[in-house]
């Protein structure tokens, strides 16, 4: 019997401590006061609920969220995210190519901004954004100037796809922003084209 009791005295030492300073990457939920999430972490909406994430390392908006499974875009995302136009994720549209396309990326959480950049290095170049998706509510598409102001606001383009043009735009930074309506989580692809 002292044997038994030792033994699980030993195990329960051992075994997982409050204290542990690496909670692990996947989102928990925030407790209801201060300090709501232990260091390193920081209380964040995920659309449908409080949940503490990871300060450090990739968050990026996937995973199942309110029973919508939410496409893993952390590729694009990356540590800083490209939530807004100072994180935007930087395409070598323009400067190396004439266009580029990505699937499985996510208007995940509710609420969140995709932005992609774009810098024209001829004048008067054309800019065409394209985001489609395959069910669900639309991901609408913009095309904003280097202040972060829509020049061009996406219009039907057939089925599940909205398109954005802007014509004759002279030299300098733009960016392709996809969001949707406040309650709309969605997986979309995005096609950013410059020609000239």
């Amino acid at each position: 019997m002292r044997s038994f009791l030792f033994s699980s005295i030993l195990l329960t030492a051992v075994g997982c401590s409050a204290y542990d300073p690496d909670l692990g990457s996947i989102p928990y939920k925030c407790g209801m006061t201060d300090p709501k999430c232990p260091d390193g972490y920081a209380c964040t909406n995920n659309g449908t609920e409080d949940v503490c994430v990871a300060k450090t390392g990739i968050t990026p908006d996937s995973g199942m969220m309110g029973g919508f499974q939410c496409a893993d875009d952390s590729l694009l995302e990356g540590s800083s995210r490209n939530d807004s136009i100072t994180n935007a994720y930087a395409t070598p549209v323009a400067q190396q190519r004439n266009d580029i396309s990505f699937a499985g990326v996510a208007i995940c959480p509710m609420g969140d901004k995709d932005n992609y950049l774009i810098v024209t290095t001829v004048a008067n170049s054309n800019i065409e954004v394209i985001t489609s998706w395959d069910s669900g509510d639309p991901v609408s598409v913009s095309i904003l100037n280097a202040g972060g102001t829509s020049i061009n606001n996406g219009t039907a383009s057939g089925e599940n796809m909205l398109r954005a043009f802007a014509a004759n735009v002279p030299v300098g930074q733009y960016y392709a922003q996809a969001y949707a309506a406040a309650t709309t989580k969605n997986n979309y692809r995005i096609s950013i084209k410059v020609t000239q």
